[in-house]
């Protein structure tokens, strides 16, 4: 069965953009999530997805991805959808909140450490 989270958090998403409030995404940092490297040592970001804070921006059934600027440097996001543990307005606070499921949790360890093959590496050192 498919997991209602995406549609939700797309759907927080639109109510916020729709009723000109602030979408605010909150991840926790597991394997799998590419947070801002200013960020990289949290157990859990924030992150503001309005479309004037972000580009490229895709709310996909697996993933959250954009591009956005981190004390100006411009950084790739990603966060699994798995690891999203809330959607809210910033004004407010009215949203949804997700409890990150053990199982979710075990799922991004193995695909973090099974997808990658270890292959030797093309190159040579030259001195």
């Amino acid at each position: 069965m498919v997991s209602n989270k995406p549609y939700l958090v797309r759907g927080i998403f639109d109510w916020c953009v729709d009723s000109d409030l602030t979408p605010y995404l909150a991840a926790k940092i597991l394997p799998g999530v590419r947070p801002p490297k200013s960020n990289i040592n949290e157990k859990e970001i924030i992150l503001n997805l309005s479309p004037a804070a972000t580009t490229k921006l895709i709310i996909n059934n697996d993933f959250i991805s954009f591009s956005a600027r981190f004390n100006g440097v411009n950084e790739e996001i990603y966060i699994p959808m798995s690891s999203v543990s809330g959607i809210y307005a910033h004004e407010n606070g009215e949203g949804l909140f997700f409890k990150i499921s053990k199982k979710e949790h075990e799922n991004l360890k193995g695909k973090g450490s099974s997808n990658k093959k270890n292959k030797p590496s093309h190159l040579t050192l030259v001195k």
